[in-house]
């Protein structure tokens, strides 16, 4: 099924955050002790832990979607009725996935803009940067998917749902 299918790229996508932010760490271990023990610090290290960090956000806003650990007035919401629940779980949906929609269609442009002039980062290291903005739309277009599959499933349960008597 490709609810199944979306769900397992938005989980990967998640897993391999947080390896990259195991990786960050050691980075950044390494790096403070090659500027205050060794006296020799890193050109690079600052700049890919900033990329990483990034990819770290936004790669995990569609497996905190997914899990529905995003904030929210709990204390509000959970007062309210099954269906009405629904129904806000919708509106949210639906303002997600327009919310995320824009920064996707915007971040590509912008990507692939920085790619047709070959655009660099004004470090030591010259990324090019469509490589770290790449990280905006692919995680936008993960929390858009996200985002569909909460108002499809949203959609069922106020359709489907029985009344209670």
């Amino acid at each position: 099924m490709v609810q199944d299918f979306l769900e397992k790229i938005i989980e990967t996508l998640s897993h391999i955050a947080q390896w990259i932010l195991f990786l960050m760490e050691l980075i950044i271990v390494y790096d403070v002790f090659a500027r205050y023990f060794f006296d020799s610090p890193t050109i690079w290290a600052c700049e890919i832990s900033e990329y990483m960090l990034v990819f770290i956000a936004f790669a995990g806003a569609a497996e905190i979607q997914r899990r529905k650990q995003h904030i929210k007035m709990d204390f509000f919401y959970n007062r309210f009725s099954q269906r009405i629940r629904n129904f806000l779980d919708l509106i949210f949906g639906i303002i997600m996935g327009i919310f995320s929609a824009l920064l996707f269609w915007n971040s590509l442009k912008m990507t692939l803009t920085a790619a047709h002039y070959d655009a660099r980062s004004n470090s030591l290291l010259a990324v090019p940067l469509f490589i770290p903005y790449a990280i905006v739309p692919v995680g936008m277009g993960m929390l858009m998917l996200q985002s569909l599959l909460d108002i499809i499933k949203s959609s069922n349960e106020l359709i489907f749902a029985r009344p209670r008597r």
